[in-house]
């Protein structure tokens, strides 16, 4: 089991059902409560789609580990799980299995909720993951686009079914309906643009860590075609990118609003968990070129990650503690 655990990475997925959770009881259960209006996409298909959501990207992870044995070999050579611990048909037979499980509940989740195209979002994630694998790993720039997107899908996805479910129930939309859909899904596109910037910038750290295995094994990354001084660089401006949209985000849409206008803990909480760190990301980035340095700034970009989805609960505070608009 402890192997098991390891080789999905249980700490990136519970990190994938934390910010499934938030999307929906932190971001969509308040605003629409203040609204008065209820929540029209089932409880029960909702975690049914979270377990899906899992188990494609805990078979991701499996089968990432098998293609990468040889570069896992030279760059976390005590660490190499697939071909050691666990042998190499267990992970085929893990991947099939999690991948089967998932596809079937994407099929009742698809049905209940009479959106068969549902049911192919999932089929993509898990085709382009086995293609990530296999291929668009070893290319320049290609994979981390992916990996990144998939990431910005999972808080999207909560809010486009709750979306449609609204859709499909309510006829007439009044202007309550309107105002809370339209801050509900400007929110919620908000976190997917965050994680979206956050995974690349953090794909693109990890193959700065992992550059020995990859040039050994003909990975052509970022770092391998250009070096690492220059990757330095583009990590250095996704970390300003990433903190002009969450200023953006802030002071150009939601402090604007009657829910945040002149609320200080919102400021506060987004300089000294996200923007300042995020800064501090960029900073370290551009000084050495150590394995060590990459590892930690990974580490760092991970834990600035979860502190932003972590947002979820101050927003949920203002707006349980402000009325109404």
């Amino acid at each position: 089991m402890k192997n098991f655990l390891k080789l999905i990475r249980w700490k990136n997925i519970l990190v994938i059902i934390l910010t499934m959770i938030a999307m929906r009881l932190l971001v969509i259960f308040p605003v629409f409560a203040n609204y008065g209006i209820k929540v029209m996409f089932p409880d029960w298909i909702f975690y049914l789609m979270m377990l899906a959501t899992v188990l494609i990207a805990a078979g991701g992870y499996v089968i990432n580990d098998y293609f990468d044995q040889k570069i896992d070999r030279v760059n976390r050579s005590g660490r190499v799980l697939v071909g050691f611990r666990v042998p190499r048909r267990k992970a085929i037979a893990m991947h099939l299995w999690l991948n089967v499980f998932a596809l079937i509940i994407a099929v009742v989740v698809a049905v209940a909720a009479r959106r068969w195209w549902y049911f192919f979002i999932f089929f993509g994630a898990f085709a382009m993951l086995w293609i990530y694998s296999r291929d668009l790993k070893k290319t320049t720039f290609w994979g981390n686009l992916l990996i990144a997107m998939l990431s910005g899908i999972v808080p999207f996805l909560v809010g486009m079914t709750e979306y449609f479910a609204q859709a499909d129930a309510v006829s007439y939309w009044d202007i309550s309906h309107i105002r809370a859909v339209k801050m509900v899904m400007q929110v919620i596109i908000f976190f997917s643009v965050f994680a979206f910037i956050f995974s690349l910038m953090r794909e693109i750290i990890k193959d700065c860590e992992d550059i020995e295995g990859d040039r050994e094994n003909s990975v052509r990354s970022i770092p391998v075609r250009i070096g690492l001084k220059k990757t330095n660089y583009i990590i250095c401006m996704l970390a300003v990118l990433s903190v002009a949209a969450v200023a953006f985000f802030w002071y150009c849409y939601l402090a604007e609003t009657r829910f945040f206008y002149g609320e200080m803990l919102p400021t506060v909480y987004l300089y000294v968990a996200v923007m300042i760190p995020t800064l501090m990301v960029g900073i370290i980035s551009l000084f050495g070129t150590s394995k060590r340095k990459y590892s930690f700034l990974s580490g760092f970009v991970k834990l600035i990650m979860v502190l932003g989805i972590a947002f979820s609960i101050v927003f949920c505070h203002i707006i349980v503690n402000n009325g109404t608009i």
